[in-house]
């Protein structure tokens, strides 16, 4: 694959081009419009993040950096599979960056869940479609849905 192979919108099955674009644009306006009536309602976006550190990015610049910079890198002087867990345990690693926001327990869990789970899928689904695009989309929706997740297991374990 070309250096440049993973950024282009390969049509995978009935998620045309133009479908991926529409669910990556469709999602960054329900991250945006989630995060803002998080913040009406708190004065923070989920959880402990202040409004100067925006996550509605972060599925785009976080594929484009370790599933399109570091695994297209990876695969080329590892084996697939060694690629996938160096990438996705950075990617864990890459969540230290939250140490100013969340308890440290949090954070934990969620370097073990984004190196242990998301990265590894994320990185499966971009070798399996050759595209960071799909990845993208889950990001978005997994960005979406865990906080919601995190309310519910939170409420149970009390």
């Amino acid at each position: 694959m070309e250096p440049m192979g993973f950024y282009a919108l390969n049509p995978i099955g009935v998620l045309t081009p133009a479908i991926q674009i529409a669910l990556v644009c469709g999602l960054f306006i329900w991250t945006t419009l989630a995060q803002y009536a998080e913040y009406r309602r708190t004065g923070k976006m989920y959880e402990n993040y202040p409004l100067r550190i925006s996550i509605l990015f972060a599925p785009i610049y976080e594929e484009f950096i370790f599933r399109g910079l570091i695994l297209f890198y990876l695969v080329t002087i590892y084996s697939p599979v060694t690629a996938i867990i160096i990438s996705s345990l950075l990617f864990g690693l890459w969540h230290l960056k939250n140490i100013f926001y969340l308890p440290k327990k949090k954070l934990i869990g969620q370097m073990l869940y984004t190196g242990l789970f998301i990265g590894p899928v994320a990185a499966i689904i971009t070798l399996w479609t050759g595209t960071i695009w799909i990845a993208v989309i889950l990001h978005y929706l997994n960005n979406l849905v865990a906080p919601h997740v995190n309310k519910i297991i939170k409420t149970k374990a009390v």
